[in-house]
């Protein structure tokens, strides 16, 4: 796919060029320690899985003039999309600057857990090559059985699976996938409150999700602080992003100052 072999050629090249300020700096993001100090860590990272998957962005000439200039990390982002999001594009000339990329649940093969079918699971067809289970939990009786289900279904694609906070951690019950997310959020009005956690204890094994959606009253600064600080903290290359809007499910969906604070969080986090 495109967004491969750009990221491939684009992704820590250093720019000898003088080019002015920063194009990515921040105001937000540059004064807050949260992220400061996710950026400063130096902790070995694993390379990052399934990148063939990430939907591909607009020809090189739609980026700024910035684009793949100073790329410090490389970072991919899987959006679970259970309301409409617009592709992460340019969005009041904030683009992407080609050192991370994106998948949106709804472009791929989707699996929600289903106690009445024979099979566990329920399931969306999508033209992606990846699938998404949503989602392991203490509550379900037969996961192992429904995210195996939905790996055949798909064709064998590669898997992602969303696992719930229980209460004290997270537990994929040694189910098998490429990627396992682990909610870091509990109710629908939490944004990310188990963060700390999941840094201490379960970033080795799990990539990070936050919940973005509207009931979680987060704002622009707020989005891109979230964003930037688990680009920053993920070990595994991928974090997860929560949507769903209760009152707009068919409506307009994400916000544009929302996907705008993503991309330029996403921006300042691979080139600081």
């Amino acid at each position: 796919m495109k967004i491969v072999s750009m990221l491939l050629a684009f992704s820590f090249v250093a720019c000898t060029t003088d080019l002015g300020d920063d194009p990515y700096d921040d105001a937000d993001l540059s004064h807050d320690p949260a992220v400061a100090a996710a950026l400063a860590d130096t902790s070995p990272e694993t390379p990052a899985v399934d990148i063939d998957t990430v939907e591909a962005l607009p020809a090189a000439g739609a980026y700024s003039a910035f684009a793949h200039q100073a790329c410090t990390r490389q970072r991919f982002v899987h959006l679970a999309n259970f309301s409409f999001v617009a592709p992460l594009e340019c969005v009041n000339g904030v683009c992407p600057n080609g050192c991370w990329g994106y998948q949106r649940r709804t472009s791929g093969f989707s699996c929600d857990y289903d106690a009445s079918s024979p099979s566990d699971v329920k399931t969306r067809a999508g033209a992606g090559s990846f699938a998404s289970y949503n989602e392991i939990k203490p509550l379900n009786a037969h996961d192992d059985v429904a995210v195996a289900s939905c790996k055949a279904q798909s064709g064998n694609r590669a898997m992602r699976t969303y696992t719930v906070w229980n209460g004290t951690n997270w537990n994929s019950e040694g189910i098998p996938a490429s990627i396992h997310f682990a909610e870091l959020f509990g109710s629908q009005n939490e944004a990310t409150p188990h963060f700390s956690t999941w840094e201490a204890s379960a970033r080795g094994s799990y990539a990070p999700m936050s919940n973005l959606s509207p009931e979680t009253g987060i704002t622009m600064v707020g989005t891109k602080q979230t964003v930037a600080k688990l680009c920053a903290a993920t070990r595994d290359g991928w974090l997860g992003l929560y949507f769903y809007d209760g009152t707009a499910d068919s409506g307009a969906g994400m916000a544009a100052w929302k996907r705008e604070a993503i991309i330029s969080a996403m921006n300042y986090c691979t080139t600081h």
